[in-house]
């Protein structure tokens, strides 16, 4: 991601901390009180399609269950990409690698609007766990775009979230 356009993800994660300040304090109150971190730390879920805005507070742990994301059978195929890997290629080696398993979840994907995997479940989780161990607390707010889920941390006070 370019200079120019983490500036500008910076600025809109700031819009949203602002814009749902009111529905992030009790995430950030229950994050303040807790003793220690496990995948039971609240974080908060917001929703920045038209249709869907909002803020949800739960649980790290259950992001997985509000955010659609592929197969873990693709997880493999994804870092493949990133990792600068052709198409073809990728596709070629998952599946030699894992046969069957890989060409049902490739099958099921191309059905779906997934897009995150479950490799961006387990960072989001890491990033929370940096936040709860820095002072002052950071609340990991994750983003439901139209086209993609952007996570960020947000410090956390007595008197509730501000942004960084």
């Amino acid at each position: 991601m370019d200079r120019m356009r983490e500036q500008e993800l910076r600025q809109r994660h700031a819009e949203l901390v602002e814009q749902h300040r009111e529905g992030l304090i009790p995430a950030a109150a229950s994050l303040i009180e807790a003793d220690g971190w496990n995948l039971h730390a609240p974080c908060a879920l917001i929703q920045a399609a038209p249709d869907l805005a909002g803020v949800e507070v739960l649980p790290v742990g259950r992001l997985g269950e509000r955010l659609e994301h592929l197969p873990i059978a693709l997880d493999g195929f994804i870092r493949l990409r990133r990792q600068g890997m052709g198409l073809e290629a990728a596709l070629a080696q998952c599946r030699q690698e894992d046969g069957e398993a890989f060409e049902a979840a490739w099958q099921a994907s191309q059905h779906t609007n997934a897009l995150i995997t479950h490799d961006n479940l387990v960072e989001f989780a890491a990033l929370s766990q940096k936040g709860f161990g820095r002072e002052p607390r950071e609340l990991l707010v994750v983003v439901r775009w139209p086209d993609q889920v952007t996570a960020f941390l947000c410090a956390c006070s007595r008197s509730g979230p501000f942004p960084l």
